[in-house]
């Protein structure tokens, strides 16, 4: 354990307390963009979307799709907090916590995430509903197989950087 990144031995210990399974979904370099920098106090609702890319299509393809259909639509359409993600291919090999099952069938896998904050559970509808958003979803067919969307009621960081702020 002394052998892996401060944040990591942080997250290890964690799991062990209060999961018994985790299913996590690693990024590599350009996994993932940031369009708004996330810290919006006027940001009232999140949905998160969990992206199933089409069998077939290639890894690069279906980011090159996230990242550079998907984001820019939705913050042109006027999301306040937006992040999207592509994950790396799951295997087992970064998951060694004792007593945590990491398991992961290939029918449950997500191959990207779209994180979507505005001011409002409405203000989400108007974005989705949005010529630029429409556009996507005409074409998402040959791209994704399935996206599931999850509302977000409360986020807490596992991991804090920087300076605790002050209430």
């Amino acid at each position: 354990m002394l052998t892996f990144p401060v944040h990591m031995r942080e997250v290890y210990l964690d799991e062990q307390n209060v999961f018994d399974r985790v299913l996590e979904n690693l990024t590599g370099s350009r996994g993932g963009r940031w369009w708004t920098d996330g810290h919006n106090p006027g940001v009232g609702h999140r949905t998160v979307l969990l992206l199933r890319r089409r069998r077939g299509l290639s890894r690069r393809a279906f980011r090159r799709y996230v990242h550079d259909c998907i984001g820019p639509a939705l913050h042109e359409a006027g999301a306040h907090d937006l992040r999207t993600y592509t994950f790396l291919p799951w295997t087992s090999l970064p998951h060694p916590t004792p007593g945590i099952s990491h398991d992961n069938p290939p029918f449950r896998r997500y191959h990207g995430c779209v994180v979507l904050g505005a001011d409002s559970r409405t203000a989400i509808d108007e974005i989705l509903a949005s010529q630029q958003v429409s556009d996507l979803v005409a074409d998402q067919h040959t791209v994704m197989t399935a996206v599931h969307a999850f509302t977000v009621e409360h986020t807490e960081p596992v991991i804090r950087t920087g300076s605790p702020a002050r209430p």
